[in-house]
């Protein structure tokens, strides 16, 4: 009987045991995840505010980057995402349409804002009016930052794409990552 005894003990100790290892080891694995996530999180907004600090318009003209660079750089990542055609408008004169994108379903008008504070409603009121006026079937408005919830509530339903920066990241690194694979389908295999 002190041996059944015994060996229950030693059995049940055993599975508590191992129940609280594997809890140790999953809340181990929780943890990283979790690390792993918002190190991926910071490197995404680092991404965004570097986005911003490298297409903002500055008032010094020592700057001599072309001013239109930032529309270019998202022209070609939409492309690259949505398909179609992409051309980016002159720079003044266009009535707030920064690229206009001809695609399968239609013509789309964009609006980008390199800028730090949060949008408003504006850029989408501007892009809708442009849409109705130039039958457009949607539209997109881009930003290195974020959207105002007043810009939110009003795209709803306009068929209006609202990007923001940490979106505009993701979809950079999709893009990116499209074009490296290409590139790896065009190097030919090393000779044995």
């Amino acid at each position: 009987m002190n041996i059944l005894l015994s060996l229950s003990i030693a059995a049940i100790c055993y599975l508590l045991f191992r129940d609280y290892k594997q809890r140790k080891l999953l809340n181990s694995y929780r943890a990283h995840a979790l690390e792993a996530f918002t190190s991926h999180e910071d490197m995404k907004e680092t991404l965004r505010i570097g986005l911003y600090n490298r297409f903002k318009r500055e008032e010094d003209a020592d700057k001599e980057e072309d001013p239109l660079l930032f529309e270019h750089f998202v022209a070609d990542i939409m492309t690259s995402v949505r398909g179609g055609r992409t051309f980016v408008t002159k720079g003044s004169g266009d009535y707030g349409i920064d690229i206009e994108e001809q695609a399968d379903k239609g013509l789309y008008l964009g609006q980008v804002k390199c800028c730090k504070d949060p949008v408003g409603y504006e850029p989408i009121a501007i892009i809708h009016s442009q849409m109705m006026k130039q039958d457009a079937v949607g539209g997109y408005v881009v930003t290195t930052s974020k959207f105002t919830p007043n810009a939110y509530a009003y795209a709803k339903g306009l068929n209006i794409d609202l990007i923001n920066g940490t979106q505009l990241v993701e979809i950079w690194m999709d893009y990116l990552d499209d074009k490296r694979e290409s590139v790896g389908e065009l190097l030919p295999l090393p000779q044995v």
